[in-house]
């Protein structure tokens, strides 16, 4: 294999939110600072009567001690707006589409960045500058890559799109970035299971790699993804239609709150992931946390544990990725090119 056919575009990361996007940023990440958190000892009441206690103080304008009719006026808008926060773009981007004409997916993108500012919300905004610096919206990213592509001869007559992100459904709304690359690439091969790791396998790359067209180009996307909710807290989702809280990716959290159960990972007080969704057929998350268990050393010093672990999934997945493509002996025999494109995709 010569290494000059193979075109990496990102060697770490993507973010996607409620307008999603991917990010361009290191492998590693330093995370320095200290969780200031409380601490593993704490049970899951005094978490809980914090957060209410935060929350109270937050709505009690007048500090009385109580909420009335004017403070209770600003948490029902709080309610409606995180609840309706994906209509805001469908009805701006109605409005729009009356005025000008162009495609529906234009139309939205134009939309998702002209009103950004009026929907997103500030504390899950600063935890992902502070945890994923360099994300981009996902339009802006198919563009880049396609930008990138064109001048090597990738177009979609002779390029077939392979993705391995997880399965989640919220990776899949029409805007989001895979759905994006599949319609500009006009087809789609899904290499990815739980957590984005590509559990087809070997045997699905070489079914992906026969797909081809003949001296065609390969684009590989792969990514774990994570969500962050409207206070920002990483690995936390609010996803449309529920009233609780998820989790986002709940493969990752599920393995790492496994290897916290079998004491293989310290205690970590995370009481939004406390829910039990045991399976006695689990292969994948089975095989996600037997991977993700030597790498989780130095989490304690993180200045948050789950965007530790959603960096230890993307390394994972990348060195999958990368065996099957440095292990696939008839890869230039068939495809003349295989760009790569890596990264974390977040949830909002």
């Amino acid at each position: 294999m010569t290494a000059r056919k193979v075109l990496v575009l990102a060697t770490a990361a993507s973010a996607q939110t409620i307008c999603s996007g991917l990010l361009q940023t290191p492998s590693v990440v330093p995370m320095t600072q200290r969780r200031s958190a409380v601490t593993c000892s704490s049970t899951k009441e005094t978490i809980f009567d914090n957060e209410v206690d935060d929350l109270f103080s937050k709505y009690d304008t007048d500090n009385n001690g109580q909420i009335d009719k004017d403070e209770f006026r600003e948490v029902v808008k709080k309610i409606k707006g995180s609840s309706r926060r994906r209509e805001v773009l469908s009805v701006a981007t109605a409005a729009f589409g009356s005025l000008f004409v162009a495609s529906g997916s234009d139309t939205f993108q134009y939309g998702q960045k002209k009103f950004r500012s009026n929907y997103l919300e500030e504390e899950a905004e600063a935890a992902q500058k502070m945890f994923f610096p360099t994300a981009m919206i996902s339009s802006d990213l198919d563009k880049a890559i396609a930008k990138v592509l064109k001048p090597r001869g990738f177009t979609p007559e002779n390029t077939l799109f392979g993705h391995s992100v997880c399965a989640d459904e919220v990776n899949n709304r029409k805007e989001q970035l895979v759905p994006l690359m599949v319609n500009r690439w006009q087809e789609g091969f899904a290499l990815g299971g739980l957590g984005g790791l590509p559990f087809a396998g070997k045997s699905g790359f070489g079914a992906y790699l026969h797909h081809v067209p003949d001296s065609g180009k390969l684009l590989v996307l792969f990514a774990p993804h994570v969500g962050i909710d409207e206070i920002g807290r990483v690995g936390s989702l609010q996803r449309d239609g529920q009233a609780k809280v998820s989790t986002a990716c709940g493969a990752a959290i599920g393995a790492y709150k496994a290897l916290q159960k079998n004491k293989k990972a310290a205690p970590d007080p995370l009481a939004v992931f406390e829910q039990e969704n045991p399976r006695e057929y689990d292969p994948q998350l089975t095989n996600i946390v037997s991977l993700l268990a030597p790498r989780l050393e130095g989490i304690d010093e993180s200045a948050d544990s789950i965007s530790f672990v959603t960096y230890q999934m993307y390394g994972i997945i990348r060195e999958l990725i990368t065996a099957c493509i440095t292990e696939t002996p008839d890869l230039f025999d068939i495809a003349t090119e295989v760009a790569v494109v890596g990264g974390v995709m977040i949830n909002r």
